[in-house]
């Protein structure tokens, strides 16, 4: 194992070009790299919501308690500034493995999986609050969206949603990836047992600093992509951290459970 430090987490994630919001819009955040070839997708904060408590304030999750007209009123509240229609929104029922399903119509949730690809006009998205959202696109139409925790990594859904897309028609050279606000390797404290199994497939994405064991989640999907043939200036790796920003974003590491969950959508069909 790297005995390097885990590097410091930036609070200011959207300085420089790496991510912006709409106009004076808090709510979802867009990175450059999907705007530059005209993919419509959004990765939400909990900032411009209804909710309140510890979901506040804009829950996108249905699992852990909330209000579920609250969670309606959030949704409706991005659709409106992100120009979807929520019946669009099409959902797996996430279950921290590697499965990616190709989806052709709208779909709440029915189907255990952790990633969706399509070449319809369809909303793909998934849930996160501290897991790695990944957002995938070849600007012609063909979109994926899975949810990646530490299981789902190392099981390599990246690689999976990769392979996905190509049988879609995808030229894997083309496709651009991002990853979202999620725990950083500034944040993602790990035991031994989390540890031995990054460890034993590339021993650089773990670290240690005062005595703790760190993971870094976004090199190891990072060289995932690489590794299933995307350019490395196709990919979006440093997002913000989610432990670290508690104004915008949820965490269940640093809250708990019975939380707010944050929403990555990516929308499919013709640009």
């Amino acid at each position: 194992m790297s005995a390097a430090l885990a590097p410091a987490c930036s609070t200011a994630p959207l300085a420089g070009t790496a991510w912006q919001s709409p106009g004076a819009q808090a709510s979802v955040l867009h990175a450059p790299l999907l705007q530059s070839i005209g993919v419509r997708h959004g990765f939400t904060t909990r900032e411009g919501g209804v909710s309140s408590g510890r979901f506040a304030s804009l829950n996108l999750g249905r699992s852990w308690g909330d209000d579920p007209a609250n969670v309606d009123r959030n949704l409706g509240r991005v659709a409106q500034v992100s120009g979807f229609a929520t019946e669009r929104l099409t959902q797996v029922r996430q279950v921290h493995g590697c499965r990616v399903v190709r989806m052709d119509s709208p779909a709440q949730a029915q189907r255990e999986a952790d990633g969706m690809v399509t070449a319809h006009d369809l909303v793909l998205g998934v849930l996160s609050a501290d897991c790695v959202s990944l957002l995938l696109a070849d600007g012609e139409g063909r979109v994926a969206a899975a949810h990646a925790g530490w299981r789902g990594t190392t099981l390599g859904i990246a690689t999976e949603a990769v392979a996905a897309l190509a049988t879609l028609g995808a030229d894997v050279q083309r496709i651009r990836a991002v990853l979202g606000p999620s725990i950083g390797p500034c944040c993602f404290e790990v035991q031994q047992d989390v540890a031995s199994v990054f460890a034993a497939h590339d021993p650089q994405v773990v670290s240690h600093r005062a005595g703790r064991t760190f993971v870094d989640l976004w090199s190891y999907n990072e060289k995932l992509l690489m590794r299933a043939g995307l350019l490395p200036e196709h990919i979006a790796a440093q997002p913000p951290c989610t432990r670290c920003d508690a104004q915008r974003f949820y965490s269940f590491r640093r809250d708990g459970a019975n939380i707010g969950q944050h929403l990555a959508f990516i929308i499919g069909g013709s640009p």
